[in-house]
């Protein structure tokens, strides 16, 4: 981003061109300071009030604006000769006015949207004028990497003090805020931020001001750009990242730590019980997930993992969802997964149920749209004695004919308990699995043991 006050002999402020808009004739104005350039457009009447005012509140001499022309003021020859008197006169007043930068000149060439110091005052008069209602509501904010970098750059650099500065614009509003907020999302970016050179996504920041986050939303975020985390490893309790190019676990995890390939207790987060990474790019969860111990439930829903493991560690584990990845063997789960209650593995490619056979803490299982093909797979399901939410749409076994009854069948007398597909049995659907239990019995040649009325 740039910075005005570091670099107020490498600032210009240029008109190249002129174009015209709904027959309205705009100037470009192009603002550089130092290595950062953003353009801003202004139509000469915008010029003409803004230099009234500086004139009444600035003390801008009144005759360095190039003067109105009524008649035939579309003419090319006219038109560039005002840019270049506009250009003149920007010049002019950004040496006037660079000592005490008043908010009619920084609003007008957009120094509060692109410049550090300036963003922060645009900020904090927010802030001092919404926080109250913000805090009593739901003490949750919505930022970007831009107003975080701004934040960490100013704690880190002493600014010069600016003359006749007022107490709304004061820094101090943001840190309050910040430090009192309990949901936090940041919406990153990889292009250049409105109509500048600056790329959201390439700015450092640290999270250290803020001391009481209890949820913390990533949409789009450069994770490697997050140097500090400060205490959130021990007062977060929910981490949502969403749409990054995070490959692993640990670029999250650790993403302050240098050497990710050490573990230990000073980066266990201890509070955390819901994390959700849905849409990155991760390939497998990797052992950095042992540093959530505490974690109850984990979405990792559109990724590329392709195999279920590393959750051995986290007994508190009863939520899982791997929807929409690349699993297809799922062998041994209760050593994985042992005390999960809700699991899914929607559009994976899983075929063979062998797996889940021991899962007897399961509740619910959805395997909608895998590679299912046989009715005798649902036997691996059928001791399972919490089962009680069963979905299998878009598997080949939901086109076989009679399929509820054939699936409900292999529950036995639990059938009635079954909500297969988000439906629950009819009595005419259990009256048939009856008949289909009666008819196999029979055909396997056992006899109904009268003294606990159960089939042996």
């Amino acid at each position: 981003m740039a910075c005005f006050w570091f670099n107020q002999n490498d600032t210009r402020i240029e008109i190249p061109s002129a174009e015209e808009v709904n027959n309205v004739t705009y100037y470009k104005i192009i603002v550089t300071v130092g290595e950062i350039k953003w353009h801003v457009l202004h139509r000469y009447s915008e010029f003409f009030d803004l230099h009234n005012q500086l004139v009444t509140d600035h003390g801008v001499s009144k005759d360095i604006l190039p003067s109105k022309k009524v008649i035939r003021n579309k003419c090319p020859i006219f038109i560039e000769s005002r840019r270049k008197g506009l250009e003149e006169y920007c010049q002019k007043i950004l040496n006037y006015l660079k000592r005490t930068m008043p908010r009619i000149f920084i609003e007008f060439f957009h120094f509060h949207i692109y410049d550090i110091f300036f963003l922060l005052q645009n900020l904090a008069l927010r802030f001092f004028l919404e926080a109250d209602l913000l805090l009593s509501s739901s003490k949750s904010y919505a930022l970007t990497p831009l107003e975080l970098h701004a934040a960490s750059e100013c704690l880190k650099k002493p600014f010069p003090a600016v003359e006749n500065t007022d107490s709304r614009y004061d820094f101090t509003h943001v840190l309050d805020l910040y430090s009192q907020l309990k949901i936090l999302t940041i919406n990153g970016s990889g292009s250049p931020y409105r109509n500048s050179s600056v790329i959201p996504n390439q700015l450092p920041f640290d999270l250290a001001s803020f001391k009481e986050l209890t949820s913390l939303v990533l949409i789009k975020v450069s994770l490697d750009k997050i140097l500090s985390l400060g205490n959130l490893r021990t007062t977060l309790q929910k981490l949502y990242v969403h749409n990054t190019n995070m490959s692993s676990i640990s670029q999250i995890l650790q993403c302050d730590v240098l050497h990710k390939c050490s573990i230990d207790s000073s980066q266990i987060w201890t509070n955390v019980t819901v994390v959700n990474f849905t849409n990155n790019n991760l390939i497998e969860i990797d052992k950095t997930i042992s540093l959530v111990p505490n974690l109850k439930t984990l979405i990792l829903d559109s990724n590329k993992i392709s195999c279920i493991s590393g959750l051995a560690e986290l007994s508190n584990l009863s939520h899982l969802s791997l929807s929409n990845n690349l699993i297809s063997m799922c062998n041994q789960l209760h050593t994985k997964i042992g005390n999960i209650l809700t699991l899914n593995l929607s559009q994976n490619s899983v075929s063979s149920l062998k797996g889940f056979r021991k899962l007897y803490s399961l509740v619910n299982l959805d395997l909608s749209c895998n590679k299912i093909d046989e009715i005798e797979e649902i036997t691996h399901l059928g001791d399972l004695p919490c089962l009680e939410n069963l979905v299998l749409t878009g598997n080949c076994l939901a086109t076989t004919v009679d399929y509820r009854i054939k699936v409900l069948e292999h529950f036995k007398d639990r059938a009635k308990d079954i909500c297969l597909d988000n439906e629950k049995p009819t009595q005419n659907e259990i009256d048939k699995v009856s008949v289909l239990r009666a008819l196999r019995i029979v055909k396997e040649g056992k006899a109904p043991d009268l003294t606990n009325n159960a089939y042996t």
